[in-house]
C-alpha cells in the first residue's frame, strides 16, 4: 500500500525532509550573512563618520590658525606701516635738525672769520715770505682811498701747499672788521693787478656757506645780462636791483625761475 501511496504522490518523505533541512540551512546562512553584512557596513558607515568628524575638527582648527594668522598678519603690516611712518618722521626731524646744527655751526665760523680776508689769484712768493708785512704796506697802493689811516693786519698766510699751476689764495686777518668791511668795498669798484695779474678780494666764509653763495653764481651771471645788478646778502641770499625794481631771492632755484620767466616772450 505504501508504494501505490508513493506511486500516487510522486514524492519521498526522506528526501523532502532532506531538502527542508537545506533550506532551513541556506535561510540561516543568509541570514548570517546579511547580519555580517549588516555589522560590517555599520561599523564601516561608523568608522567613516568618525574619521570625517576628525577631518572636520582639523579643518576647522586650520581654518583658526588661518584666520589667527590673518589677524596677526594685518596686524604686523599695521605696526609696520606705524612704524615706517614713524621712521619716516625721525628721520626728516633728524634732517632738519641735522640742517639747523651745520647752519650754526657754520654761523660760528663765520663768525670766527669775520676780520678776515681772501685775496685771490696774487702771484706766488710776491710776499718775500711776508705776508703780513705786504698786504700792510700794499693795501694803501692797491685802494688811495684808504690810505688815510693805517690798517692792522694781525697774520696772513697762503691756503694748501704750494702748487705748480695757479695761485693759492692768501687770507689776511685784520686787527679790526671795520678795516675789513672797508677794504671789500673799495675793492668792489676797483681793478687791481699784480705783476699783471688781475687780483680779486672777498669776505671769508666757511666751506657750508661758500657752497651756498656759489650755487647762486648762474643767476648772478644771468641778471647782469637782464640788466639787473646783482648782490649777496649774508649767509647766502641774492638781491637783484635794476631802476626801481628790488627782488630778494631765499634759494637758487627760486632766483632762476624768476629770471628764467623774464627771458621768456609774454604769450
Amino acid at each position: 500500500m505504501a508504494e501505490g501511496l508513493r506511486s500516487k504522490t510522486g514524492s519521498d518523505p526522506l528526501k523532502d525532509d532532506d531538502t527542508l533541512k537545506d533550506d532551513r540551512k541556506l535561510e540561516s546562512f543568509k541570514l548570517a550573512v546579511s547580519s555580517m553584512l549588516a555589522t560590517a557596513m555599520k561599523e564601516q558607515q561608523t568608522f567613516i563618520e568618525e574619521q570625517f568628524a576628525k577631518f572636520e575638527e582639523r579643518l576647522d582648527n586650520i581654518k583658526a590658525e588661518v584666520t589667527k594668522n590673518s589677524v596677526e598678519i594685518k596686524k604686523l603690516k599695521t605696526d609696520h606701516k606705524g612704524l615706517s611712518t614713524q621712521l619716516t618722521k625721525s628721520e626728516q626731524a633728524l634732517q632738519t635738525t641735522c640742517c639747523k646744527l651745520e647752519a650754526n655751526i657754520a654761523e660760528l665760523e663765520d663768525r670766527s672769520r669775520r676780520d678776515n680776508v681772501r685775496i685771490i689769484n696774487l702771484p706766488e712768493k710776491v710776499e718775500n715770505g711776508d705776508a703780513a708785512d705786504f698786504v700792510s704796506s700794499s693795501l694803501s697802493k692797491w685802494f688811495p682811498t684808504l690810505a688815510g689811516g693805517k690798517m692792522e693786519v694781525m697774520w696772513a698766510h697762503r691756503i694748501g701747499p704750494e702748487r705748480n699751476t695757479g695761485s693759492r689764495t692768501l687770507i689776511c686777518k685784520m686787527l679790526r672788521y671795520t678795516d675789513r668791511d672797508r677794504i671789500l668795498r673799495a675793492a668792489r669798484g676797483s681793478r687791481i693787478e699784480v705783476s699783471g695779474r688781475e687780483v680779486r678780494f672777498a669776505a671769508d666764509y666757511s666751506n657750508y656757506t661758500i657752497k651756498r653763495r656759489r650755487s647762486f653764481s648762474q643767476a648772478m651771471e644771468t641778471a647782469r645780462k637782464l640788466g639787473f645788478t646783482p648782490f649777496l646778502i649774508y649767509p647766502a641770499k641774492l638781491k637783484l636791483s635794476r631802476g626801481s625794481e628790488v627782488h630778494l631771492f631765499e634759494t637758487h632755484a627760486e632766483a632762476e625761475d624768476f629770471l628764467g620767466a623774464q627771458t621768456r616772450p609774454a604769450d
